[in-house]
């Protein structure tokens, strides 16, 4: 069986049955270069290596325009680095100038369903991965996956907050507020890294009041009492027992709106950014709370 080369060079007298016919059965990719051109010189190491990652139904074939100019007229190149996609012998895609790695394989890729997983949706399938055994009590596995995902990208701020989790519920506040620094404002990881931050108000509050055992036996003995259902809310949070957390604050507020001058509303909110909208703890508690306050 003959192995296909997946980067070669290719000209005007091969063009027709290596990339035209060639693209029958698999996806042709064509730089236009040439050796003058330093742009070329940045993009072309960048496209063969995302073409490799992709996969064997993809391949590159590199035209050189200074010594095919009839290709470079027939498909129109008017500046290099340029690029066409082939599929079937049609162009299906193209691009002109050196883009960064991440913009060519999103283009590509979406050529390329079959290709193996990017780097970017491993590590995302281990935070994901992560976050279900951290929800499921199972800290050990979620840490290690967590781990795994920093150990490949030390900037993967959702294994970040995921471990900071853990090390909260651990009681290990130091690292917490380590981890959260190394967080970037303006990325969506960062409002939870500061939910975080709050959550270790709560776990002052719960000590404060004694721990949740305590907490507990004044809640039963004065279910009426906000002031202890907030506490035992912050005590259930610190512990990773958001859904009693939730229930607690919300019971604080539909009583009282202005409870704290707003703590128990400020409270629900953190969690909210924390575990995001659409976890099964949050629920519609939005909305619920919006009904309430306005």
């Amino acid at each position: 069986m003959e192995v296909k080369s997946q980067i070669f060079d290719v000209e005007a007298a091969t063009f027709e049955e290596t990339v035209i016919k060639g693209s029958s059965d698999r996806v042709i990719v064509v730089d236009f270069w040439a050796p003058w051109c330093g742009p070329c010189k940045t993009l072309g190491p960048v496209l063969e290596e995302v073409v490799a990652a992709l996969g064997p139904s993809v391949a590159l074939a590199k035209v050189n325009v200074d010594d095919n100019q009839e290709l470079a007229t027939a498909f129109r190149v008017q500046g290099i680095p340029a690029v066409k996609v082939v599929m079937d012998g049609k162009l299906v895609d193209e691009f002109t100038g050196a883009l960064p790695k991440d913009q060519i394989e999103a283009l590509l890729r979406k050529h390329v369903p079959e290709a193996p997983a990017s780097e970017a949706e491993n590590l995302e399938e281990l935070i994901n991965q992560g976050g279900s055994y951290l929800d499921t009590g199972d800290l050990a596995s979620a840490e290690a996956l967590y781990l795994q995902a920093l150990a490949q990208d030390e900037e993967a701020f959702g294994a970040l907050v995921g471990l900071a989790r853990i090390r909260l519920m651990q009681g290990r506040a130091d690292e917490v507020r380590e981890l959260v620094s190394g967080i970037e404002q303006g990325n969506l990881e960062y409002d939870q890294g500061q939910a975080l931050l709050t959550q270790l108000e709560f776990r002052g509050t719960c000590e404060s009041a004694g721990g949740r055992q305590v907490c507990t036996e004044r809640v039963l003995a004065e279910p009426d009492n906000l002031e202890a259902r907030f506490t035992f809310g912050c005590c259930a949070a610190v512990e990773g027992d958001y859904e009693t957390a939730l229930k607690e604050w919300f019971a604080v507020v539909t009583a009282d709106k202005n409870f704290r001058q707003g703590a128990a509303k400020d409270a629900l909110v953190s969690v909210f950014h924390l575990l995001g909208r659409n976890h099964p703890a949050v629920g519609d508690y939005p909305k619920q709370l919006y009904r309430v306050l306005y």
